[in-house]
């Protein structure tokens, strides 16, 4: 296989991912979206307060781990958060170049591209979501397995589970590959994160086996279930269609070795087989089976398959160089990888459907600007000697805007008891001080506190104050509204 040694050379591997960092954390100040307007927001939250109330450091729903890192950039407001999410996926990068030199692939530089290429990771990267983060120590774990430091492998892969619960998961994988490759000796560092984090929470909340007595999310989900391939067909829109391809020719690739009876004695096929192909495989697969039984809260929401984009940049990479093994001189086979990086890099622009599009990715949301509207109407109406009465609401957007601490109950007095856990939701609209503001919404009050819009415009101890609407896609109208009701319990 010939190579290419400015593709390989880890000073233009530095080089590129310094301009796309550049690039991404530029944009960063730019952006106006938050990506999603629900998870997003909350655990941006989680993060902002922690430091105010403590024990959201512990919180199982906004994961400690996640909470801990981005608690300190929090404190400069939501531009802290995409700025950590730019620092974090320009590692990510990094370890996915530091693994295609470990298992010696041709063009590793192209790693970093391909990660920053993928449409559904970069966009992602302006939001307070915990996918990045996962990510990260996903490929971090990965790339100093390959570079022969299995304990330290081991040990940081131990903490996944604290950025998203799937991280248990990944923990079998890790297992499987230190028996396999017989270095049982790691095997007890795969519990340093939960060790760590049941003493913590042992000592503040009196339970040392909070990490599995507080999980939030219900066996059964209340958001139904889906279609078996829906997670495969959306990889296009996380990858783009040439990165796709290669990643799938990556995939047969790898399925094609596995057959070959040379290739187990390999140093590193086990490595890359059970860590890269392997956590690949185990993460879409547990989704698309909670998916399609409705299992563990799951609501079929693509975005979690960014976690998996730094190391599906080295199997597209191996994809790439199955297709350069077809060219035999060493013109034709530079020709193919600087033009599968032309297209990978021009892709993300092109305005297609899986692609970039300014408007629809990263500017100001109808629905964010229908909250400010909303809280620049409370703000101007209610505002008191005291500041603004207590407010309860259920769409996240809604107390980021207000400005207010959320946490704090007494300020934010909640419609329902613990809403996203128990199935027969504890309502509390009844027991709300006088004067509170409710502020219903479309999605959140009647998905997640079962409150339908109605059982407020019957209720005599309330009274509606303001009503706002917009379409959540100005382009289809007809499709899905964003609507908040102002109602005021007046007696």
């Amino acid at each position: 296989m010939l190579r290419s040694p400015a593709l390989e050379s880890p000073r233009t591997a530095k080089w590129l991912l310094g301009a796309l960092l550049a690039l991404s954390a530029g944009l960063a100040f730019l952006v106006q979206s938050t990506y999603d307007t629900g998870d997003s927001i909350n655990h941006f939250l989680f993060a902002r307060f922690a430091f105010k109330h403590p024990l959201n450091f512990l919180d199982s729903w906004a994961k400690p781990l996640f909470t801990l890192l981005l608690a300190g950039p929090a404190q400069a407001g939501f531009i802290g958060a995409k700025l950590f999410q730019c620092a974090v996926a320009a590692i990510s990068a990094w370890c996915a170049f530091l693994i295609a030199r470990a298992l010696r692939l041709p063009a590793a530089v192209l790693a970093v591209l391909f990660v920053y290429a993928a449409p559904d990771y970069f966009r992602i990267l302006y939001s307070g979501l915990t996918e990045p983060l996962f990510g990260l120590i996903l490929v971090g774990a990965a790339a100093l397995a390959v570079r022969n430091r299995p304990g330290w492998s081991a040990a940081l892969i131990s903490w996944l589970p604290f950025v998203r619960s799937e991280g248990f998961i990944l923990l079998g994988v890790w297992a499987v590959y230190l028996l396999l490759s017989r270095q049982w000796r790691y095997l007890p560092l795969l519990g340093l994160g939960y060790a760590a984090f049941s003493v913590v929470g042992g000592m503040v909340l009196g339970n040392f086996g909070w990490v599995f007595g507080s999980n939030p999310y219900a066996t059964v989900s209340v958001y139904g279930h889906g279609e078996w391939g829906h997670f495969l067909r959306n990889i296009p829109r996380l990858l783009g269609w040439p990165l796709t391809a290669m990643f799938l020719l990556g995939g047969i690739g790898m399925v094609w070795r596995a057959s070959q009876p040379s290739q187990w004695r390999a140093p590193l096929f086990w490595a890359e087989l059970l860590l890269v192909y392997g956590s690949i495989t185990a993460f879409v697969g547990a989704h698309t089976v909670f998916w399609a039984l409705g299992l563990f809260n799951s609501f079929g929401l693509t975005r979690v398959l960014t976690i998996i984009t730094p190391l599906a940049a080295v199997v597209a990479l191996r994809g790439l160089a199955l297709l350069t093994d077809w060219a035999r001189s060493e013109q034709a086979q530079h020709r193919i990888r600087l033009g599968a990086a032309l297209l990978v890099a021009v892709f993300p622009i092109t305005g297609l459907r899986s692609a970039l599009r300014w408007q629809r990715d990263f500017a100001y949301p109808p629905e964010l600007r229908l909250t400010v509207e909303m809280a620049d109407w409370v703000k101007a109406n209610y505002t008191g000697p005291q500041g603004l009465p207590p407010i309860s609401y259920m769409h996240p957007a809604a107390g980021f805007y207000l400005g207010i601490d959320v946490f704090d109950s007494k300020a934010c007095p909640p419609m329902v008891a613990n809403p996203p856990l128990v199935p027969r939701r504890k309502h509390l609209i009844n027991h709300l001080p006088l004067h509170t503001l409710l502020i219903w919404d479309e999605w959140f009050a009647p998905t997640e506190a079962s409150i339908p819009r109605e059982r407020l415009q019957n209720d005599p101890n309330f009274r509606q104050r303001w009503e706002g609407a917009v379409p959540r896609d100005p382009r289809h109208p007809e499709k899905d509204t964003c609507r908040f009701v102002v109602f005021e319990r007046i007696r």
